[in-house]
């Protein structure tokens, strides 16, 4: 009886520290993830004057260069929390790279240098975006969570 009690101890301290370290782990990575900054959730913007902003809570994380980047889709496609961009979006959608503002450690803004008919910037409706980086000691990406903006005009 008494060899089972502890046998059973063991297993919940083992199953315990596992889920701990396991728990932190997702947590760390949460904490490092870029943080969406403007244009805020829904938020309507002019078409041809979209501005987007992010802050990186520990830019020395990041591998590649220190590079950020972005994806802008017209649909919300999420696979694995990840947005992905939909077949036949043509110029509707975008995948670019974020710059460090200057003066700034920890915000990155992206201003897509394309202006015409059909970009995606220049056409009103519904888009959604996320930012994301290749961080140190990890295999894949650090995404952070999926905004979306209004381009009216």
């Amino acid at each position: 009886m008494l060899k089972s009690r502890r046998r059973l101890a063991v297993v919940l301290v083992a199953v315990g520290l596992a889920c701990a370290v396991g728990f932190s782990g997702i947590a760390l990575a949460a904490g490092l993830a870029p943080q969406l900054r403007a244009p805020k959730q829904g938020k309507a913007v002019p078409k041809g004057h979209v501005k987007l902003t992010i802050y990186v809570p520990d830019p020395s994380n990041i591998i590649h260069g220190g590079k950020v980047f972005l994806t802008v889709s017209t649909k919300r496609i999420v696979k694995h929390g990840v947005l992905g961009i939909p077949k036949h979006c043509g110029f509707h959608c975008n995948i670019g790279e974020f710059k460090r503002v200057k003066g700034s450690k920890h915000l990155y803004s992206y201003v897509d240098p394309y202006h015409f008919t059909g970009n995606w910037q220049d056409t009103p409706g519904k888009y959604y975006w996320q930012a994301f980086y290749y961080p140190k000691g990890v295999v894949g990406i650090l995404p952070s969570r999926i905004g979306s903006f209004r381009i009216v005009g």
